[in-house]
């Protein structure tokens, strides 16, 4: 039988195919373990579309017209935060951000910035309805607050300060109008 080095070259490339199309192996966690996917520890009721009440809101810092949260699940397990702001002087805002959920620094963009990050933000889980945020731009943070769920995962609070301006804004679930 004659030997076929076109064949062999197919074959054990095949076999590298398979073997590279096999689903990797489950991992196990330990308690040593500290970074944990969003998936298993956000709050589930965080995730959704908030809307600003501004009248249930306060501010000592020029207050918006409106703003819109959306938070959400991303890539390797983190949680990213999409916004859309009306200024009082009737510009737009625009950003996000996406961290994981144990204080690790994920980056903030802005429409004005482009692909150049704005801030370096962090926040971590406080317990099952209350996260810390803070935000930081050229190595100095110049905003920490809470974002706190209602019992009902309806109302969602940011108490936040910039400096020493302290705002409370408050957001309820937003189901888009069709």
């Amino acid at each position: 039988m004659r030997s076929n080095p076109g064949l062999a070259l197919l074959v054990s490339l095949g076999a590298a195919t398979v073997a590279f199309a096999q689903p990797p192996a489950p991992t196990t966690r330990t308690a040593h373990d500290i970074r944990r996917s969003a998936l298993e520890i956000i709050p589930e009721a965080l995730i959704g579309v908030w809307k600003l009440d501004r009248s249930a809101s306060s501010y000592q810092t020029p207050a918006p017209r409106t703003q819109i949260r959306i938070f959400d699940y991303t890539r390797n397990g983190m949680v990213q935060c999409d916004y859309v702001t009306e200024l009082g002087n009737g510009r737009q805002t625009d950003g996000n951000w996406a961290v994981q959920l144990d204080g690790t620094p994920g980056i903030e963009y802005t429409r004005p910035y482009g692909s150049t990050p704005f801030a370096v933000v962090t926040l971590k889980k406080l317990s099952e309805t209350a996260l810390y945020l803070t935000a930081a731009r050229y190595g100095k943070v110049f905003e920490t607050g809470t974002f706190t769920l209602s019992s009902d995962g309806s109302v969602l609070t940011f108490h936040y300060q910039q400096g020493s301006k302290k705002d409370v804004a408050v957001y309820h679930r937003w189901n888009i109008p069709s």
